[in-house]
């Protein structure tokens, strides 16, 4: 069924290398292979991205004025050309570990020798600040021993991000994001209030578009946080790793939903698991809850409308539509009736872990292409019974 592209989203999740899946889905898609689609060519005027979701939705709003493969096409190669690491090149486009020996081994980098002097000597001050500051931290602290130890260990003060703002000031032309009719919404979070903030295509000027990119995602712990307008904003993900409410409240009534956690059913858990793991299954877990929860917000939505419609053309209602009738019946005709529309809502899952438990930070090629495969298959076998599509 072609659905109105103006109501028409996707709707991209947060998952740092695993991005990569949803190009795969993407480019199954838009070439209208997917059962989905009734085997049409996707055409949707609506795009929600949190964390990498937001780099993929930022660059296919930057394209063109409309959605194709072709677009989809192009930012795969972004993907492979400028993305990822692979033999003959120097990392990858999105960060790199400071005072790295292997860049030292690594024959592409020392191609440029130029480049790794100034990463020398800018990791050389990195590490000095960081030594400075914790330690006088540490001495002037009246915490408990225990509690200065673990203050003095930062993980991010090891990662340099910049080589991924130079990718976004790259491959993002803010003013074609700000021109174009798709709709953009960016998820970050306000690390100190707690809440997301949705940055729209009008907000793509003068580096903002580009640093609330940055900022959607900034992994807490990896990646420095932004500061924009004052406030201080890190992943988006921390609070909405897939932005479904933006897209309905944007107008959306046919969604398809890619996210890039497996269902933990299909994470294996080891006998003697390490605390990453057990870490990462919490963390699974709590996603896979948050997605039901929307899911079944959908659900009774429509039920909702339904209860609603037979109210209206019948004058009576049944006894078990009765609690739907009054979660919805007040709000349909509240200033927010319009996020209050039918519902189609197309998931996608991958069906396997898609990397080792660090695998959202390796951005090797080899893996890329295996995901964005993977992201194709999926697409191609789409199944609503077991995806539990909202129809």
């Amino acid at each position: 069924m072609i659905s109105d592209p103006a109501q028409t989203a996707l709707v991209l999740s947060g998952g740092g290398a695993y991005g990569a899946f949803s190009v795969g889905v993407m480019k199954t898609l838009f070439a209208g292979r997917s059962p989905a689609t009734g085997y049409e060519p996707l055409d949707a005027g609506i795009f929600t991205g949190t964390s990498v979701g937001a780099f993929n939705a930022a660059l296919m709003v930057a394209r063109s004025h409309e959605t194709t493969l072709q677009h989809t096409l192009e930012l795969e190669n972004i993907w492979l050309d400028l993305v990822a690491s692979r033999p003959g090149k120097c990392g990858n486009g999105i960060f790199r570990i400071r005072g790295n020996p292997a860049d030292f081994l690594n024959p592409a980098c020392l191609r440029h020798p130029a480049h790794l002097v100034s990463h020398l000597a800018g990791d050389t001050v990195a590490a000095g600040g960081y030594l400075i500051s914790r330690t006088a931290n540490f001495l002037a602290s009246s915490a408990a021993l225990d509690e200065r130890i673990v203050n003095l260990v930062n993980v991010g003060s090891l990662i340099d991000s910049s080589s991924f703002a130079s990718l976004l000031h790259e491959v993002i032309d803010e003013r074609k994001i700000r021109e174009s009719p798709l709709l953009l919404r960016v998820t970050a979070t306000d690390f100190i209030a707690g809440v997301a903030r949705y940055f729209l295509n009008s907000d793509f000027h003068d580096g903002l578009g580009i640093e609330a990119v940055m900022a959607s995602t900034a992994i807490p712990g990896i990646f420095p946080p932004v500061e924009i307008d004052g406030d201080i904003y890190v992943d988006g993900g921390v609070v909405e790793n897939t932005p479904l409410n933006s897209a309905i409240t944007a107008g959306a009534t046919h969604l398809h939903v890619i996210y890039l956690d497996p269902n933990p059913r299909f994470v294996r858990l080891s006998g003697e698991a390490n605390t990453l793991e057990t870490i990462l299954r919490v963390y699974y877990t709590v996603q896979a809850t948050k997605i039901a929860e929307d899911i079944e917000t959908a659900r009774w939505i429509n039920a909702g409308l339904d209860a609603v419609a037979a109210f209206q053309a019948n004058g009576a209602i049944s006894d078990h539509a009765i609690r739907d009738f009054v979660r919805v019946a007040a709000k349909i005709t509240s200033q927010d009736s319009r996020t209050y529309k039918r519902l189609v809502i197309h998931r996608y899952f991958p069906e396997a872990q898609l990397g080792n438990n660090l695998g959202m930070l390796n951005f090797d090629r080899d893996a890329i292409v295996r995901m964005i495969a993977e992201g194709q298959r999926v697409a191609l076998l789409h199944d609503c019974r077991k995806n539990r599509c909202v129809l």
